[in-house]
Protein backbone atom coordinates (compact mmCIF):
# COMPACT_ATOMS: atom_id res chain seq x y z
CA UNK A 1 0.00 0.00 0.00
CA UNK A 2 1.12 3.57 -0.76
CA UNK A 3 4.14 2.32 -2.67
CA UNK A 4 5.19 -0.09 0.09
CA UNK A 5 5.67 -3.79 -0.61
CA UNK A 6 3.11 -6.06 1.03
CA UNK A 7 5.25 -8.41 3.12
CA UNK A 8 2.34 -10.60 4.28
CA UNK A 9 2.84 -13.96 2.55
CA UNK A 10 0.36 -16.82 2.96
CA UNK A 11 -1.33 -15.06 5.88
CA UNK A 12 2.01 -14.78 7.69
CA UNK A 13 4.38 -11.96 8.48
CA UNK A 14 7.77 -11.86 10.24
CA UNK A 15 8.83 -8.86 12.31
CA UNK A 16 11.98 -8.25 14.33
CA UNK A 17 12.38 -7.86 18.06
CA UNK A 18 13.45 -5.54 19.60
CA UNK A 19 12.42 -2.44 17.72
CA UNK A 20 10.88 0.89 18.56
CA UNK A 21 9.08 1.01 15.22
CA UNK A 22 5.53 -0.23 14.73
CA UNK A 23 4.63 -2.46 11.77
CA UNK A 24 1.64 -0.92 10.03
CA UNK A 25 -1.04 -2.51 7.84
CA UNK A 26 -4.23 -1.40 6.13
CA UNK A 27 -7.24 -3.71 6.53
CA UNK A 28 -9.48 -3.99 3.46
CA UNK A 29 -12.62 -6.00 2.64
CA UNK A 30 -15.59 -7.21 4.63
CA UNK A 31 -18.15 -4.76 5.92
CA UNK A 32 -15.37 -2.67 7.54
CA UNK A 33 -16.81 -3.02 11.05
CA UNK A 34 -13.58 -4.60 12.25
CA UNK A 35 -12.65 -6.09 15.61
CA UNK A 36 -9.17 -7.34 16.45
CA UNK A 37 -8.07 -10.05 18.87
CA UNK A 38 -4.60 -11.20 19.85
CA UNK A 39 -3.60 -14.71 20.99
CA UNK A 40 -0.77 -13.44 23.23
CA UNK A 41 -0.68 -9.82 24.33
CA UNK A 42 2.55 -10.44 26.28
CA UNK A 43 4.37 -10.90 22.97
CA UNK A 44 2.50 -8.47 20.74
CA UNK A 45 0.69 -5.18 21.24
CA UNK A 46 -1.95 -4.25 18.66
CA UNK A 47 -3.94 -1.12 17.94
CA UNK A 48 -6.60 -0.44 15.31
CA UNK A 49 -7.76 2.91 14.08
CA UNK A 50 -10.45 2.73 11.38
CA UNK A 51 -8.78 -0.06 9.46
CA UNK A 52 -5.21 0.92 10.17
CA UNK A 53 -3.56 -1.90 12.12
CA UNK A 54 -0.35 -1.37 14.09
CA UNK A 55 1.69 -4.22 15.55
CA UNK A 56 4.39 -3.65 18.20
CA UNK A 57 6.53 -6.65 19.21
CA UNK A 58 7.05 -7.13 22.95
CA UNK A 59 8.86 -10.49 23.05
CA UNK A 60 9.99 -13.20 20.62
CA UNK A 61 7.52 -15.93 19.66
CA UNK A 62 4.50 -16.67 17.48
CA UNK A 63 1.19 -14.88 17.76
CA UNK A 64 -2.11 -15.17 15.87
CA UNK A 65 -4.01 -11.95 15.20
CA UNK A 66 -7.68 -12.48 14.33
CA UNK A 67 -9.43 -9.77 12.31
CA UNK A 68 -13.23 -10.06 12.22
CA UNK A 69 -15.98 -7.93 10.74
CA UNK A 70 -19.56 -7.41 11.81
CA UNK A 71 -20.86 -10.03 9.37
CA UNK A 72 -18.86 -12.85 10.97
CA UNK A 73 -16.09 -12.97 8.39
CA UNK A 74 -12.60 -13.43 9.84
CA UNK A 75 -8.97 -13.40 8.77
CA UNK A 76 -6.08 -14.98 10.63
CA UNK A 77 -2.69 -13.27 10.51
CA UNK A 78 0.19 -15.40 11.79
CA UNK A 79 2.89 -13.16 13.26
CA UNK A 80 6.37 -14.56 13.81
CA UNK A 81 8.43 -12.31 16.09
CA UNK A 82 12.11 -13.00 15.42
CA UNK A 83 14.54 -12.48 18.28
CA UNK A 84 17.18 -9.99 17.13
CA UNK A 85 18.16 -8.97 20.66
CA UNK A 86 21.90 -8.97 21.17
CA UNK A 87 23.77 -11.37 23.42
CA UNK A 88 27.31 -11.02 24.75
CA UNK A 89 29.61 -13.99 25.32
CA UNK A 90 33.12 -14.24 26.75
CA UNK A 91 35.29 -17.27 26.04
CA UNK A 92 36.22 -17.10 29.73
CA UNK A 93 35.22 -14.85 32.59
CA UNK A 94 38.35 -15.08 34.76
CA UNK A 95 41.91 -14.11 33.95
CA UNK A 96 45.12 -12.41 35.02
CA UNK A 97 46.20 -8.92 33.99
CA UNK A 98 47.65 -8.95 30.47
CA UNK A 99 45.72 -12.14 29.57
CA UNK A 100 43.93 -11.96 26.23
CA UNK A 101 40.17 -12.06 26.88
CA UNK A 102 37.92 -12.75 23.89
CA UNK A 103 34.32 -11.60 23.40
CA UNK A 104 31.70 -12.01 20.73
CA UNK A 105 28.22 -10.76 19.92
CA UNK A 106 25.49 -13.14 18.85
CA UNK A 107 21.73 -13.48 18.60
CA UNK A 108 19.40 -16.43 19.16
CA UNK A 109 18.58 -16.12 15.44
CA UNK A 110 21.23 -15.87 12.76
CA UNK A 111 21.80 -12.33 11.60
CA UNK A 112 23.69 -10.31 9.04
CA UNK A 113 25.02 -6.80 9.34
CA UNK A 114 22.02 -5.67 7.28
CA UNK A 115 19.65 -7.22 9.84
CA UNK A 116 21.36 -5.22 12.58
CA UNK A 117 21.38 -1.97 10.61
CA UNK A 118 17.63 -2.30 10.09
CA UNK A 119 17.09 -2.48 13.86
CA UNK A 120 19.95 -0.60 15.54
CA UNK A 121 21.51 2.78 14.90
CA UNK A 122 24.61 1.69 16.81
CA UNK A 123 25.93 -1.06 19.09
CA UNK A 124 28.64 -0.44 21.70
CA UNK A 125 30.56 -2.56 24.19
CA UNK A 126 30.94 -0.80 27.53
CA UNK A 127 32.91 -1.41 30.72
CA UNK A 128 30.44 0.13 33.12
CA UNK A 129 32.86 0.56 36.02
CA UNK A 130 35.37 2.44 33.82
CA UNK A 131 32.84 4.14 31.50
CA UNK A 132 34.94 3.11 28.49
CA UNK A 133 33.28 2.00 25.28
CA UNK A 134 34.07 0.32 21.98
CA UNK A 135 31.94 0.83 18.87
CA UNK A 136 30.74 -2.56 17.59
CA UNK A 137 28.24 -1.36 14.97
CA UNK A 138 28.16 2.11 13.52
CA UNK A 139 25.88 3.05 10.66
CA UNK A 140 25.73 6.35 8.80
CA UNK A 141 24.84 7.72 5.40
CA UNK A 142 28.39 6.94 4.27
CA UNK A 143 28.20 3.23 5.13
CA UNK A 144 28.50 0.99 8.15
CA UNK A 145 31.19 -0.68 10.25
CA UNK A 146 30.56 -3.90 12.13
CA UNK A 147 32.57 -6.41 14.16
CA UNK A 148 31.19 -9.55 15.80
CA UNK A 149 34.31 -10.72 17.66
CA UNK A 150 36.95 -8.75 19.53
CA UNK A 151 39.55 -9.20 22.24
CA UNK A 152 40.87 -7.11 25.09
CA UNK A 153 43.69 -7.14 27.65
CA UNK A 154 42.82 -5.71 31.06
CA UNK A 155 45.79 -4.08 32.79
CA UNK A 156 44.42 -3.61 36.30
CA UNK A 157 42.83 -6.21 38.61
CA UNK A 158 39.12 -5.62 39.09
CA UNK A 159 35.65 -7.02 38.59
CA UNK A 160 34.73 -5.62 35.18
CA UNK A 161 31.07 -5.45 34.25
CA UNK A 162 31.01 -5.42 30.47
CA UNK A 163 27.79 -4.68 28.67
CA UNK A 164 26.65 -4.85 25.04
CA UNK A 165 24.19 -2.03 24.30
CA UNK A 166 22.06 -1.68 21.17
CA UNK A 167 20.76 1.85 20.46
CA UNK A 168 17.82 3.10 18.40
CA UNK A 169 16.90 6.79 18.29
CA UNK A 170 19.36 7.47 21.14
CA UNK A 171 17.67 4.93 23.40
CA UNK A 172 18.91 1.53 24.56
CA UNK A 173 16.58 -1.15 23.18
CA UNK A 174 18.79 -4.19 23.80
CA UNK A 175 21.35 -4.94 26.53
CA UNK A 176 23.31 -7.93 27.79
CA UNK A 177 26.00 -8.07 30.48
CA UNK A 178 28.96 -10.34 31.19
CA UNK A 179 31.12 -9.83 34.28
CA UNK A 180 34.85 -10.54 34.02
CA UNK A 181 37.12 -11.08 37.03
CA UNK A 182 40.74 -9.98 36.50
CA UNK A 183 43.42 -10.66 39.14
CA UNK A 184 47.11 -9.86 39.56
CA UNK A 185 48.41 -13.23 40.76
CA UNK A 186 51.65 -13.58 38.81
CA UNK A 187 55.14 -12.38 39.64
CA UNK A 188 55.20 -9.49 37.18
CA UNK A 189 52.29 -8.57 34.91
CA UNK A 190 51.35 -11.77 33.02
CA UNK A 191 54.57 -13.63 33.86
CA UNK A 192 55.95 -15.91 36.54
CA UNK A 193 59.73 -15.71 36.74
CA UNK A 194 60.05 -19.48 36.42
CA UNK A 195 58.57 -19.18 32.91
CA UNK A 196 61.13 -16.61 31.69
CA UNK A 197 63.86 -18.86 30.29
CA UNK A 198 64.75 -17.28 26.92
CA UNK A 199 65.53 -13.90 25.43
CA UNK A 200 62.61 -12.97 23.21
CA UNK A 201 63.43 -12.38 19.54
CA UNK A 202 60.42 -10.08 19.15
CA UNK A 203 58.37 -8.09 21.61
CA UNK A 204 54.85 -9.11 22.63
CA UNK A 205 52.07 -6.55 22.30
CA UNK A 206 48.96 -6.28 24.48
CA UNK A 207 46.00 -4.38 23.09
CA UNK A 208 43.35 -2.71 25.14
CA UNK A 209 40.33 -1.92 22.98
CA UNK A 210 39.72 1.37 24.76
CA UNK A 211 43.25 2.80 24.47
CA UNK A 212 44.12 4.75 21.33
CA UNK A 213 47.59 5.70 20.11
CA UNK A 214 49.65 3.06 21.89
CA UNK A 215 49.79 -0.52 23.11
CA UNK A 216 51.69 -2.00 26.02
CA UNK A 217 54.50 -4.36 24.98
CA UNK A 218 57.00 -6.61 26.75
CA UNK A 219 60.20 -8.40 25.95
CA UNK A 220 62.30 -10.82 28.00
CA UNK A 221 66.08 -10.87 28.41
CA UNK A 222 67.99 -13.83 29.83
CA UNK A 223 71.75 -13.61 30.45
CA UNK A 224 74.27 -15.31 32.67
CA UNK A 225 73.31 -12.76 35.32
CA UNK A 226 69.68 -13.88 35.33
CA UNK A 227 66.36 -12.99 33.74
CA UNK A 228 64.59 -9.67 33.29
CA UNK A 229 61.41 -8.36 31.74
CA UNK A 230 60.88 -4.99 30.07
CA UNK A 231 57.55 -3.18 29.75
CA UNK A 232 57.26 -0.31 27.30
CA UNK A 233 54.78 1.53 25.08
CA UNK A 234 54.49 0.85 21.35
CA UNK A 235 53.22 3.80 19.33
CA UNK A 236 50.32 2.81 17.05
CA UNK A 237 49.88 6.09 15.19
CA UNK A 238 52.18 8.59 13.57
CA UNK A 239 53.35 11.41 15.77
CA UNK A 240 56.19 13.22 17.44
CA UNK A 241 58.66 10.71 18.87
CA UNK A 242 59.89 13.13 21.54
CA UNK A 243 56.36 13.85 22.73
CA UNK A 244 55.52 10.15 22.73
CA UNK A 245 58.61 9.39 24.83
CA UNK A 246 57.46 11.85 27.48
CA UNK A 247 53.96 10.43 27.32
CA UNK A 248 55.42 6.93 27.78
CA UNK A 249 57.24 8.06 30.90
CA UNK A 250 54.06 9.37 32.50
CA UNK A 251 51.88 6.43 31.44
CA UNK A 252 54.37 3.87 32.77
CA UNK A 253 54.87 5.76 36.03
CA UNK A 254 51.13 6.09 36.62
CA UNK A 255 50.52 2.47 35.70
CA UNK A 256 53.10 0.92 38.03
CA UNK A 257 52.00 3.27 40.81
CA UNK A 258 48.39 2.16 40.39
CA UNK A 259 49.41 -1.49 40.30
CA UNK A 260 52.02 -1.59 43.09
CA UNK A 261 51.72 1.73 45.00
CA UNK A 262 54.21 4.61 45.18
CA UNK A 263 57.91 4.03 44.35
CA UNK A 264 60.26 2.83 47.06
CA UNK A 265 63.00 5.12 45.69
CA UNK A 266 62.85 8.10 43.33
CA UNK A 267 65.46 10.30 41.65
CA UNK A 268 64.07 13.51 43.16
CA UNK A 269 64.62 12.20 46.74
CA UNK A 270 67.43 9.66 46.58
CA UNK A 271 70.71 11.09 45.26
CA UNK A 272 72.25 7.63 45.12
CA UNK A 273 69.52 6.11 42.92
CA UNK A 274 71.99 4.77 40.33
CA UNK A 275 73.93 3.02 43.07
CA UNK A 276 70.74 1.50 44.47
CA UNK A 277 69.73 0.40 40.98
CA UNK A 278 73.07 -1.36 40.42
CA UNK A 279 72.75 -3.12 43.76
CA UNK A 280 69.22 -4.39 43.14
CA UNK A 281 69.44 -5.32 39.44
CA UNK A 282 71.75 -7.73 37.63
CA UNK A 283 70.95 -6.97 33.96
CA UNK A 284 71.51 -3.24 34.25
CA UNK A 285 72.84 -2.65 30.73
CA UNK A 286 74.68 0.49 29.62
CA UNK A 287 73.53 4.05 29.04
CA UNK A 288 70.62 3.57 31.42
CA UNK A 289 69.39 6.13 33.95
CA UNK A 290 66.94 4.97 36.63
CA UNK A 291 64.26 7.42 37.76
CA UNK A 292 62.06 5.35 40.07
CA UNK A 293 62.42 1.97 41.79
CA UNK A 294 59.70 -0.26 43.26
CA UNK A 295 60.42 -3.24 45.52
CA UNK A 296 57.75 -5.93 45.98
CA UNK A 297 57.96 -9.42 47.49
CA UNK A 298 58.21 -11.02 44.03
CA UNK A 299 59.89 -8.41 41.83
CA UNK A 300 62.12 -5.37 41.71
CA UNK A 301 61.08 -2.78 39.10
CA UNK A 302 62.61 0.42 37.82
CA UNK A 303 61.45 3.13 35.45
CA UNK A 304 64.52 3.77 33.33
CA UNK A 305 65.38 6.07 30.46
CA UNK A 306 67.87 5.33 27.72
CA UNK A 307 68.84 6.81 24.40
CA UNK A 308 67.58 5.01 21.29
CA UNK A 309 70.21 5.58 18.63
CA UNK A 310 67.97 4.29 15.82
CA UNK A 311 65.10 6.66 16.67
CA UNK A 312 67.34 9.45 17.91
CA UNK A 313 65.22 10.04 21.04
CA UNK A 314 65.17 9.10 24.68
CA UNK A 315 62.93 6.16 25.53
CA UNK A 316 61.39 5.01 28.77
CA UNK A 317 60.57 1.51 29.97
CA UNK A 318 60.00 -0.53 33.10
CA UNK A 319 62.87 -2.92 33.85
CA UNK A 320 61.82 -5.78 36.17
CA UNK A 321 63.79 -8.63 37.72
CA UNK A 322 63.06 -11.28 40.34
CA UNK A 323 63.17 -9.95 43.88
CA UNK A 324 66.27 -10.80 45.85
Amino acid sequence: MNGQTNFVINNSVAINFPTEEKTEFVILGGDEDYSISNSDNTKLSISDDEGNLELTPLAPGEVVVTISDGSGNSYLLNVQIIDRSLKLKATRTQGNIFDLMEFNMYSEEEFTSQNLIEIYDSVVWVCTNTNQRLQILESSGHGSRFISKWSNCFFLPAEYETCLLGYKNNRVISADTVSVSIVNDKDFLGYNWSDVVNTSTVSTGYQNAFIKGYDFATRSVVTDNGSSLHLFLFQTNSGDGVAFAQKSRQVLLNYINSLYSAPTYSFDVDNSLSEIYNQLFRNTGTGVTPEYIWITPKSNMALIKKYDENAGVLKYEIHAEPGR
